[in-house]
């Protein structure tokens, strides 16, 4: 979960994972269940913006092959001898 820092927690460490290294604007990638208790505390919020790894166009229509190979041979079926 991508989380911005809001303001540095005063828990110096949680679930072996330290805390004190968060900086105030920081955007940061933690566990799940990190990230839900940064932002129930209010020491964080949810980054919803994309990262430049993240720029993908899934919505696209995906380019398909002009012919399959075997188009030019008949399908046969298990009937046929």
């Amino acid at each position: 979960m991508k989380v911005r820092i809001k303001e540095t927690p005063r828990e110096q460490e949680l679930d072996g994972v330290r805390l004190d290294s968060l900086r105030p604007g920081s955007t940061r990638d933690v566990s799940l269940s990190i990230g839900a208790w940064l932002i129930a505390e209010g020491y964080a919020e949810p980054e919803m913006r994309r990262g430049p790894r993240e720029e993908h166009d899934f919505s696209g229509v995906k380019e398909t092959r002009a012919s399959a190979p075997d188009e030019h041979r008949p399908r046969r079926r298990s009937t046929d001898r």
